[in-house]
């Protein structure tokens, strides 16, 4: 009783509608007209004079056939408005405002967090401090695991009826200002008007990814930080990528000048199958590689099919396709394995790449190298967490913001002794290493305290840094001059005696 009270009572202290956040950024009064988005092709976004209009792709964006709402199923996912804090909310009679649109007063003062995708952009822009609810379970990022432990009304997992489905004061999810789920529902919070698809999974290209941290601070107002953290990803990843195209043609490499051929694969039920996605395909040519070529016309008991990315797939049946699925595996000098990669992630029980491709090093060169050329995904994963000991990976909840540790790691796979980033290997490790994989606590974030004295506070106003992989090259942290400061204070109606009453009931108030 005395938990549900208290979580009522810090709900209660959260800023009223209309009022902005004491941590909130104001309006971006430098902006107007169309956002600047370079790579990301699944949203554009339109500025007006107190509020923002966001809209979705006109060929991609739709809610999934499986969604778990069925009003939703296979519909376009509607535009968006963001209206700043203190101002009148748009009306369709104002300039750019979609008859369907749904509406986000802004910067978010609570949200949901559905799924792992969108939670390290929150953390990137240093916003954390918005997230009332997020499942924990299978989030890999330490810092974000040690929310749990300072503030455990954040976490509960989706799977309980507290998060979207009980009509009670338990609806956790509804109560907040948004969700930000994806289009299957991943994290559905039972409604509509709050939902908000993070699509970064349809979006071709790693910068393309990237670039949805532009996506998360519109909501923020965190703009000019997003770009600041874009421009220095983009940097490196480029200054890599000049690295992979001298490698390409180097003679004094294990190639001797010839382009290494890369595939991505994994098996799939009764089936084996080249995943070639955009993103993977590009990470390998950037990386001073190419991709293995697909045959011409479908080998005997193999199909092609396209991926949500517009990529061609081929899919061999077991046994029927087993041939043709090992000739192109002949073809490879680096494979990197996706078989079996969730729920479990332990490398001890990694059954063998011969094992479960029914192929023989003789067969497979990459298989036969010294030490063999082929690696997992799941090179860094988290803890076991919960009763369930459910495991996140990294690949999937951090991964498509880092796009310059991923072909850092994939150049260091791909020309082993011939290339070192600054960075190490993060995200893949060689099958013969299974100590190559590293695991992640709350207790390796640099605010945890084995005393029990952590710094809980600083996870809010701590800005993740991301990491800088081309040689030379150091994150440069963005400073606010005091014009920028001035403007911000003044922009927030929130008081001080809300700002102390937040840390009185901070361990009972998720958002902080």
């Amino acid at each position: 009783m005395f938990a549900r009270a208290a979580l009522l009572m810090a709900l209660g202290l959260k800023p009223a509608a209309g009022d902005c956040p004491s941590w909130g950024k104001p309006f971006p009064s430098n902006l107007a007209g169309s956002g600047k988005i370079s790579f990301a092709s699944l949203y554009d976004v339109t500025y007006y004079d107190q509020y923002k209009v966001v809209e979705y792709s006109d060929t991609l964006s739709f809610y999934a056939a499986s969604h778990r709402e069925a009003s939703l199923q296979g519909t376009r996912i509607p535009p968006m408005v963001l209206y700043q804090c203190g101002t009148t909310k748009p009306t369709t009679s104002m300039p750019g405002v979609p008859s369907n649109a749904r509406f986000f007063e802004i910067p978010v003062k609570n949200a949901t967090v559905g799924w792992g995708g969108p939670l390290i952009f929150l953390e990137l822009l240093g916003v954390s401090q918005s997230i009332d609810l997020i499942d924990i379970r299978t989030i890999s990022s330490p810092c974000m695991q040690l929310l749990e432990v300072c503030y455990p009304e954040t976490h509960i997992p989706t799977s309980l009826p507290d998060w979207s489905a009980n009509p009670d004061w338990t609806n956790r999810a509804s109560r907040t200002d948004v969700v930000f789920t994806d289009s299957w529902g991943s994290g559905w919070g039972g409604d509509a008007t709050k939902d908000v698809p993070f699509e970064i999974s349809f979006d071709p290209g790693s910068l393309s990814r990237a670039e949805w941290i532009k996506f998360m601070a519109l909501f923020y107002n965190e703009e000019a930080q997003a770009e600041h953290i874009f421009e220095q990803v983009k940097a490196d990843y480029n200054a890599l990528k000049a690295i992979g195209d001298q490698l390409r043609t180097d003679a004094s490499t294990e190639y001797n000048g010839a382009q290494p051929k890369v595939m991505f694969v994994g098996q799939r039920g009764s089936s084996n199958a080249v995943t070639n996605a955009v993103y993977k395909t590009q990470l390998i040519t950037d990386a001073g590689a190419q991709v293995v070529p697909l045959p011409t016309v479908a080998p005997a008991g193999c199909s092609f099919t396209d991926n949500t990315d517009g990529a061609r797939m081929m899919s061999c049946d077991i046994p029927a396709g087993d041939a043709a699925f090992r000739a192109v595996l002949a073809e490879a000098d680096v494979i990197i394995d996706e078989s079996s990669l969730w729920p479990d992630y332990d490398p001890a029980k990694y059954r063998g790449f011969a094992t479960i491709y029914n192929v023989t090093a003789d067969q497979v060169p990459a298989l036969a190298r010294n030490p063999p050329n082929i690696f997992r995904l799941d090179g860094q994963v988290s803890d076991a967490f919960g009763d369930g000991n459910s495991v996140g990976s990294s690949w999937f909840d951090i991964q498509q913001s880092e796009p310059q540790q991923t072909l850092a790691g994939l150049m260091e796979a791909i020309w082993d002794r011939d290339f070192t980033s600054t960075c190490g290997q993060k995200y893949l490790w060689r099958v013969s290493n299974p100590s190559a994989q590293n695991v992640v606590g709350h207790q390796d974030c640099p605010l945890y305290s084995a005393q029990g004295q952590n710094d809980c506070q600083s996870l809010h106003d701590r800005l993740h840094t991301p990491p800088m992989c081309s040689p030379g090259n150091v994150f440069q942290t963005m400073t606010t001059t005091t014009v920028q400061s001035q403007e911000a204070s003044a922009a927030c109606r929130a008081g001080g005696a809300l700002a102390l009453a937040a840390l009185v009931f901070a361990p009972f108030w998720a958002a902080f």
